[in-house]
């Protein structure tokens, strides 16, 4: 008795065949073209990473930084005929940061059935999703590293070098001298804003922590960023100076729809986009930018030197093979690369400058609760 099995035939019974060298896409395109069009892709993406990873974060190959603390200042004396001076020396004392580091990846359905059937228009379409992955994963690794607090207890990289969130209010949390400004221990960077609602003086109150320890002030090139959800967005668009407590007026940016007015504004309105994030407008001396990947009910004020600079408030890590870095796209085992082809991305992000960012839940009472990014 013979017995057939009609799904199985070629390649996939042991023999390699004529029809199941897949050449080209279902209208005739090259799949060998559609690779290397791909792999030019993923190069000019990890070059222009989204404005939010570039924005907040500086890349690293390291496992740690140190950050330094206060220490015994060194101050001249008044000289003697008689006598050596006093040495002088800067302090050394600090602690270690981790960043940690882990591999992610993901395929899409570069399979031989798929690309048999499929065009060049549903290839490309894959290789978006895939692109569109990678930037889910960076934004929601970005934006938790910095809003959710680890204290008492916090967990090593595993290089074993312990990793830090923004000031958490843990008993060791006690920020360096800034111009005089010495601060206590339990200092914390995670508020509760005290309200149901959002005002004006809760976006001063994070502006203001930020500040003081010598971020997001314009005599050093930063700029702060406040982060909001389109809910928020709406109430503060309607802040004005001396209303409900608010110290500064909400200022439009400069592609905003027209409005009637009968006052003036004094200084300049901000620009339409800073660095490639959206800007609906300033408010003191804060850019404002909306999204709905930004959970309701929260708020997060960074400061930022510009892409990738060392101030920005994160450290974002990377391989130190500099061909294991970014977004790869590792091919299949068989002769046409896109048969079997993976997706891959090795990083980690942690909070390197504890200072630099702070972060508001909006509600009455109660104590900070993270915010969870879909």
């Amino acid at each position: 008795m013979t017995t057939h099995w009609k799904d199985i035939v070629g390649f996939d019974r042991g023999f390699s065949v004529q029809a199941d060298v897949i050449t080209q896409s279902i209208d005739g395109v090259s799949l060998n073209l559609l690779w290397e069009e791909f792999i030019e892709a993923q190069s000019l993406w990890n070059e222009t990473r989204n404005s939010v990873a570039a924005l907040f974060t500086f890349n690293t190959t390291e496992s740690n930084d140190v950050i330094r603390l206060d220490g015994t200042a060194s101050d001249f004396e008044r000289a003697s005929e008689f006598g050596a001076p006093k040495t002088l020396r800067a302090p050394l004392d600090g602690y270690h940061v981790g960043f940690p580091f882990d591999w992610w990846d993901g395929r899409v359905g570069f399979t031989k059935r798929f690309l048999r059937n499929a065009n060049a228009v549903q290839i490309r379409e894959q290789h978006l999703a895939a692109l569109a992955a990678d930037n889910h994963l960076l934004f929601r690794e970005i934006m938790t590293a910095i809003s959710t607090p680890i204290q008492p207890t916090r967990w090593k990289n595993a290089e074993g070098a312990d990793i830090y969130s923004l000031y958490a209010g843990a008993s060791d949390d006690r920020p360096p001298t800034y111009l005089g400004k010495t601060f206590s221990a339990n200092h914390n960077h995670f508020f509760v804003s005290g309200a149901t609602a959002i005002d004006g003086q809760d976006l001063a109150d994070l502006i203001e922590s930020v500040q003081e320890h010598g971020h997001g002030l314009r005599d050093s090139n930063d700029r702060i960023v406040i982060y909001v959800h389109p809910d928020e967005a709406k109430v503060i668009r309607g802040f004005r100076a001396g209303v409900a407590g608010s110290p500064w007026d909400f200022i439009p940016a400069t592609d905003a729809p027209a409005y009637l007015t009968d006052q003036t504004i004094v200084g300049e309105a901000p620009g339409p986009q800073f660095h490639g994030l959206p800007i609906f407008g300033s408010y003191g001396d804060a850019l404002l930018t909306e999204s709905y990947l930004m959970p309701s009910k929260y708020v997060i004020a960074l400061a930022t030197g510009g892409p990738g600079s060392r101030r920005n408030p994160l450290a974002f890590r990377e391989h130190r093979q500099a061909e294991s870095r970014g977004l790869l796209l590792q091919p299949g085992t068989e002769r046409y690369p896109l048969v079997g082809a993976t997706y891959e991305r090795g990083f980690g992000v942690a909070v390197r400058n504890r200072g630099a960012a702070a972060v508001m839940q909006i509600k009455a009472s109660g104590s900070f609760q993270a915010p969870i990014f879909p």
